[in-house]
Parts: structure tokens; C-alpha cells; sequence
């Protein structure tokens, strides 16, 4: 009997021995795990910061191109907001054209001046290394491929049968002269394409000219183009957000935000035109009797209702009112008066 007390005893030494191991390694286990999310989450809020500071530099200086170094990682954006893993951020004002993702070591962003016809905003364009911009069509399509960064990969095409797969893990394609349609299947000179994910095919299928048109989104799935949806543009700097941007809810977003910055620009310069006419009113000056030509408030308040909202009808209207507004402005300058920006 003592033999067998012996045995129980120690089995059961042995099975808390097991018990109280495998509670430390449970316990190890878990401080590990929730070191890594620590370290993971501070590592992101790190990173989300200093692409806070990343845009926030580029919207205030035009004109420039910088290439950012980061940690590997994947951002997703959205309507004024952008994410990487569970944190998300702001973008504020800012005036951003991304990819809806990116992924990589490195960003790419270059900065441009909108004007309407005075300086409304700098608008920010973000890509990676990772992408082929590919432009097919017309004049319009070298043209606008000559404003992209020197740093991406961009080519300009006039017919899509020159067209080569080059081992690019993205493609955004952008068609003049209506050489996509919804649904259309990819040519036959694209066919390499289809080692890629539909989501790392995009296209862009522009209608009308540099200055105004409707454009087309088009993602791949399986072997053809399906389109998701379409907008409007106003420029050159206008339609190259639409380059950048994927999905035509992130860029009608951003017009959006562009078109309320304008409204915002606006009043101040229509608040000048009117304290130029009281400064004029009653006068003897020479100046006076452009009152009511050079400083009408007519183009003005044309441009003030159509920054309301993003749409073809009021890109129209902003247009033609700000080619005015311009004609208004080089005629003060001809008089010597005042102008009105």
C-alpha cells in the first residue's frame, strides 16, 4: 500500500508539475502576444503620424516631389480618411488623390497648384513605386503622362496594341478617345495582365478634353473591364486625381473638398471686389467708370453657386465664369486699377 501511495503521489507531483508549466507558458505567451500588439500599434501610430507630417508639408509647398521611406506596410483610404491596420486618421482639408491601398516601403507624393482663376488650393497625388501609370490615346494622353512625377513609372502609348506587360505588380490604365468600354474584354496584347489580381488592374476611360469631360472607373475582373462608377473634371490638375485615384468615390470626395475650399477662397476675393467698388463709388477717378464692367460681381457670384457642389453642371458654370473673371481682372491691369487678385 505504501508502494502504491508512492506512485499516486508522485503522478500526481508530475501532473501539477505539467499544470503549473503550462500555465507559465499561457502566461509567457500571452505577455509576448500583447508585447507584439503594443509594439505593432506603436510602430502604426508612429507611422500614421509621420504621414500626418508627409501631407500636411506637401499641401504647403507646390510643386514638389518627394519620395518617403517607411516601414512595409498597407494603407487603406477612404472619403478624408486613411488607415493602417486597425488605426485610423484624419486627412482634415487636406486635398490627398490616393490609390484606395497602398502597399510597400516607400510613397511617392507630388504636389500641384488649382486655381480658379486665383489660387484656391495645392492638391497632393499619392502613389507608389509599386504601380505603371500607362496612358493610350491622343495628344491629351502625352501630355497629361508629362505631368506625372519623373520618380513613377509612366509611360504614353497611341494605340493599345504597343501595350506590354513589364512585370509591374499594379497597373493604372488611362484610355483617351473612348478605347474601353464597360464590360469590354481586355486586348489580346493585354493578356499577361491576367497573372494579376482584378484589384491590382485599374483603369481610367477619359471623355473630352484637358480642360473639362467625363471620366469612367473601370476595375478588371477575371478578363474584361467592369465599370464602378464615373464623374467630372475641371483641369489638368483635376483630371490627374483621377489618375491617382482609383476609386471614383475617394476622388468625387476630394473634388468635393476642393470645390468648398473654392467657395471658401471666393467669398474673400468677392468681399474685395466689393470694397474696390464702395472705394471707387462717387468719385472723380478714371477708375470709376469700370464699376460696373471690370468690377461686376456677376462672374463672382457665378463661381461662388457653382463651388456649392461637385458636378458636371457646376464644373461648367465655374469655367466659363472664371475665364470671365479673368478677362475682368486683365482689363484693371490694362486700366492701371486695381485688380481683383
Amino acid at each position: 500500500m505504501k508502494f502504491k501511495r508512492g506512485v499516486i503521489e508522485f503522478q500526481f507531483n508530475w501532473l501539477f508539475v505539467l499544470i503549473i508549466g503550462a500555465v507559465i507558458l499561457i502566461m509567457f505567451s500571452g505577455i509576448i502576444i500583447r508585447q507584439k500588439n503594443i509594439s505593432e500599434t506603436s510602430k502604426n501610430v508612429m507611422l500614421l503620424n509621420n504621414l500626418d507630417a508627409v501631407f500636411s508639408g506637401s499641401e504647403s509647398s507646390k510643386g514638389t516631389v518627394n519620395i518617403v521611406k517607411i516601414p512595409e506596410t498597407r494603407m487603406e483610404f477612404r472619403c478624408n480618411r486613411y488607415s493602417v491596420g486597425r488605426l485610423s486618421k484624419q486627412l482634415d482639408v487636406m486635398n490627398v488623390f490616393p490609390p484606395s491601398v497602398l502597399e510597400g516601403s516607400s510613397l511617392i507624393s507630388m504636389t500641384l497648384d488649382f486655381s480658379m482663376p486665383y489660387r484656391i488650393a495645392n492638391l497632393v497625388y499619392l502613389t507608389s513605386p509599386q504601380y505603371r501609370y500607362i496612358f493610350v490615346g491622343s495628344d491629351n494622353a502625352a501630355e497629361i503622362e508629362s505631368m506625372m512625377p519623373n520618380e513613377t513609372f509612366s509611360e504614353a502609348f497611341s494605340t493599345i496594341g504597343q501595350v506590354r506587360y513589364d512585370g509591374e505588380r499594379k497597373s493604372r490604365l488611362v484610355f483617351f478617345d473612348d478605347f474601353i468600354n464597360d464590360g469590354s474584354s481586355l486586348p489580346l496584347n493585354l493578356n499577361d495582365y491576367a497573372r494579376l489580381q482584378d484589384n491590382d488592374i485599374t483603369a481610367l476611360n477619359v471623355r473630352g478634353s484637358l480642360e473639362s469631360g467625363t471620366i469612367e472607373f473601370f476595375r478588371k475582373q477575371q478578363d474584361r473591364f467592369v465599370k464602378i462608377g464615373e464623374s467630372g473634371y475641371i483641369g489638368r490638375e483635376s483630371l490627374l486625381g483621377a489618375v491617382f485615384s482609383d476609386n471614383p468615390e475617394i476622388y468625387s470626395c476630394v473634388m468635393g473638398n476642393v470645390f468648398e475650399k473654392t467657395g471658401i477662397v471666393t467669398r474673400i476675393y468677392r468681399g474685395k471686389i466689393e470694397r474696390i467698388r464702395d472705394a471707387y463709388s462717387g468719385s472723380n477717378e478714371r477708375c470709376s467708370a469700370l464699376i460696373e464692367s471690370v468690377y461686376s460681381l456677376e462672374n463672382i457670384d457665378q463661381i461662388l453657386s457653382a463651388s456649392s457642389s461637385f458636378s458636371q453642371s457646376n464644373v461648367n458654370k465655374m469655367i466659363a465664369a472664371s475665364k470671365s473673371l479673368q478677362s475682368q481682372n486683365k482689363q484693371a491691369q490694362l486700366q492701371s486699377c486695381a485688380v481683383i487678385y
